[in-house]
């Protein structure tokens, strides 16, 4: 029998775009996720400005390695400092 996927509220959800971005997330979350973003606008919103987020970081200089300790990611000194002069 088909088991319908639960439905997230808006933390998980936020919780669970930051996790798909990094590639840790399981089939069935992505398939729960995509049904909270078909549901909710404001999350949709929020996942593309995580994409957004995503594009500049890369632009920057955001420095990652799949596979590696997500932990370990850093920023370069020139990319810090644009981050900290575009927040200001």
């Amino acid at each position: 029998m088909f088991k319908l996927p639960k439905v997230l509220n808006c933390q998980a959800a936020s919780e669970m775009s930051c996790r798909r971005r990094d590639g840790r997330l399981t089939r069935y979350e992505r398939v729960v996720l995509a049904v909270h973003l078909v549901l909710c606008a404001g999350c949709r919103f929020m996942d593309r400005q995580f994409a957004i987020l995503d594009l500049a970081a890369r632009k920057l200089g955001y420095k990652t390695s799949i596979g590696s300790d997500p932990n370990s990611h850093t920023l370069s000194p020139e990319a810090r400092e644009k981050l900290k002069q575009l927040i200001r």
